[in-house]
């Protein structure tokens, strides 16, 4: 069984965008590039040099754009977390359904993790470093679904727990199975799979503590 990152998966995705440049500039390439290394090695495996020599430019114009390769990485860390919950936002309405609201944070997880795997690669290995040594992740996708959460246990719709664990255990059925597709062990598409997670999470969400 393959434990490594699928290097053919981290190649797909936009090549000319980053995270906060504009689309085809050296910041946006700066990003692209910061996210297949940090993806495939971690932050702490890559250097400034390495990420400069990868788009092609001196150390001194990385420098121009980020102050550090910590700010890079928190920056780029901050901005898919602020794009994600935009993207959340936009999709769920103040009277949807429960199952409509985990519909919608499945989709949209799923979507990411296929349209941009390098950079969903990097949300998920990110956590662990960046998040942990900033102490702040800026928007906070999963406070949204666990706000959801609370005012459905608070209307009987699902048992009523602690809306911020039912919220980790929903989000693991998706972020699990992302990290496999990403490492090579599931090979479907996970947009093909939000049928399935969602019947998941639900059966989650409504089981007894």
């Amino acid at each position: 069984m393959e434990t490594y990152l699928d290097k053919d998966l981290l190649e797909r995705g936009p090549r000319d965008r980053g995270i906060t440049g504009k689309p085809g500039s050296t910041k946006a390439r700066i990003e692209r590039n910061a996210l297949k290394l940090f993806a495939a090695k971690g932050v702490d495996g890559v250097s400034i040099k390495e990420i400069a020599m990868a788009c092609g430019i001196s150390d001194g114009a990385m420098y121009r754009h980020f102050k550090s390769k910590e700010s890079l990485a928190h920056t780029l860390f901050q901005a898919f977390h602020a794009n994600l919950l935009d993207v959340l936002r936009s999709r769920i309405k103040p009277g949807d359904s429960l199952a409509a609201t985990v519909r919608a944070f499945v989709t949209a997880y799923c979507e990411l993790a296929e349209a941009d795997p390098a950079a969903f690669a990097y949300h998920l290995t990110a956590r662990n470093t960046v998040l942990a040594r900033a102490g702040d992740g800026g928007a906070d996708p999963s406070a949204l679904l666990a706000g959801r959460l609370e005012k459905a246990m608070a209307a009987g719709d699902v048992p009523k727990a602690d809306p911020e664990l039912k919220s980790a255990m929903a989000l693991g059925v998706v972020i699990q199975s992302a990290e496999y597709r990403l490492y090579g062990r599931i090979r479907t598409p996970l947009t093909d799979l939000a049928d399935s997670f969602t019947a998941a999470i639900m059966a989650v969400l409504k089981s007894e503590e």
